[in-house]
């Protein structure tokens, strides 16, 4: 107890901790954003289109190492002695860096088969995941020792090196997007070796199986969960990349880069809603409930004000930020935001779910989520295009959204049912003491 109260007391108060993983999620998501509309604006829109499928694959392994190697490590050492939350820290940061090697490696002979277009920034891609990987599992290390600020540095750091380079491909006038993609994962390379002069250990690769054997369960449970619904997602935009054409997928990856704010301020909500709801063990079921009601009302108002504010912006503007991408990308943004405010509307019951260790119920409502993710989009694009694309978006999220409140109701109602006051516990702890 000893060590778990000095970590306590060494990190930052509930109120700073909530304010730095927002900046944090600003400096990383606002970074990117900008290399996509710099890159949008250089190259063609075939191009664009292949630097977002470059970045689609990226999207999808970093979510299942996070779900395979850092979640672990939040949910159950963030509260750890120092020695133990290094010891955890090296494994999962090793096991980040072995997945990229891995899907990397991948990457590179998939990218070499391919060629072209699409084929060269693959190949850059898998150059770059292993830092880009590790560079990522830092800042959840930062952010389970209670230390955002310091994933907030370390992001600052990748931003400035990533726009240094993409500023001096601009300069000598590069419109591929291969070197655009080399630009921003090796600047996350040198993000990840400060990361480990910042956490003053590093990472254990040759854990990697270890760790993930030992954390089998809840990984397991995170990792599936993730693959299928990013899986599904991402391989729908790949798919609609091979039936319909870049430049849809350009205009896919633009509409989010757009509203990409309103997903800085559900990501760094939900970094920060977690553990905190899950220290909250006395919670009533109704309250369980109307807090996450809110916390989704919040997220999905913010997200829905945000994107209309793009859709009442001349075209002059939207071509400024995305160039070619811009005319499909218009014709999509008013659907885009009610697609936004579907997935937004989960976020809430998602949260207390997670906090409340439901894994196996959140997997649930997940697995009804990836086959609509797949299927929908690509029955909308063979229907009506770009449009019927972004509705099928539309019907798979908010077809969820009862799903994931009836999952918490029950769920909250179950752990009011099985929750023991403090001071009974106390007082069952004195009885067995005599």
């Amino acid at each position: 107890m000893t060590g778990r109260g000095e970590r306590r007391a060494g990190a930052a108060s509930s109120r700073s901790k909530a304010s730095w993983t927002l900046v944090d999620q600003v400096v990383s998501s606002g970074t990117n954003a900008v290399i996509s509309f710099m890159v949008a604006r250089a190259v063609s829109a075939d191009e664009f289109g292949a630097f977002a499928i470059a970045f689609t694959l990226f999207a999808l392994t970093v979510g299942f190492s996070r779900a395979a190697a850092t979640s672990p490590m939040g949910m159950k050492f963030s509260g750890a002695a120092p020695r133990a939350f290094r010891s955890a820290g090296a494994a999962a940061t090793g096991t980040a860096m072995v997945l990229g090697l891995t899907a990397g490696g991948c990457l590179v002979l998939l990218g070499t088969a391919l060629g072209g277009t699409v084929g060269d920034p693959m190949v850059a891609m898998g150059v770059v995941m292993p830092g880009l990987l590790l560079q990522d599992a830092w800042r959840y290390v930062f952010f389970a020792e209670g230390f955002p600020a310091k994933a907030a540095v370390n992001d600052a750091l990748w931003a400035v090196i990533q726009l240094g380079g993409v500023f001096l491909l601009l300069d000598r006038d590069v419109r591929t997007a291969a070197p655009f993609v080399i630009a921003w994962g090796g600047a996350a390379a040198v993000a990840a070796l400060f990361g480990i002069a910042q956490s003053g250990f590093r990472p254990a690769p040759g854990r990697a199986r270890e760790w993930i054997e030992e954390h089998r369960e809840a990984a397991g449970y995170m990792s599936a969960e993730y693959v299928a619904v990013q899986g599904a997602q991402q391989g729908s935009m790949l798919l609609i990349g091979m039936l319909g054409t870049e430049a849809a997928v350009g205009a896919l990856r633009g509409v989010q880069t757009l509203l990409g704010p309103a997903t800085i301020l559900a990501v760094g909500v939900v970094g920060f809603a977690i553990p905190e709801f899950s220290r909250r063990g006395d919670m009533s079921a109704h309250a369980r409930i109307r807090t996450a009601a809110v916390l989704s009302s919040l997220i999905v108002g913010a997200g829905v004000l945000w994107g209309a504010f793009f859709l009442i912006l001349p075209d002059s503007v939207g071509v400024a930020l995305l160039g070619d991408t811009w005319a499909q990308t218009r014709g999509i943004l008013g659907l885009t935001i009610v697609q936004q405010a579907g997935a937004a509307a989960t976020v809430g019951p998602a949260c207390m779910l997670y906090a409340l260790g439901q894994a196996r119920r959140t997997f649930r409502a997940h697995s009804t989520l990836a086959p609509a993710l797949l299927v929908f989009p690509i029955i909308g694009l063979q229907l009506a295009g770009i449009r019927g694309t972004v509705t099928g978006y539309i019907v798979a999220f908010w077809m969820t959204v009862p799903l994931w409140f009836l999952l918490l109701r029950r769920a909250a109602y179950d752990a009011e049912r099985n929750h023991v006051p403090e001071d009974l516990k106390m007082v069952g702890s004195e009885v067995v003491m005599r």
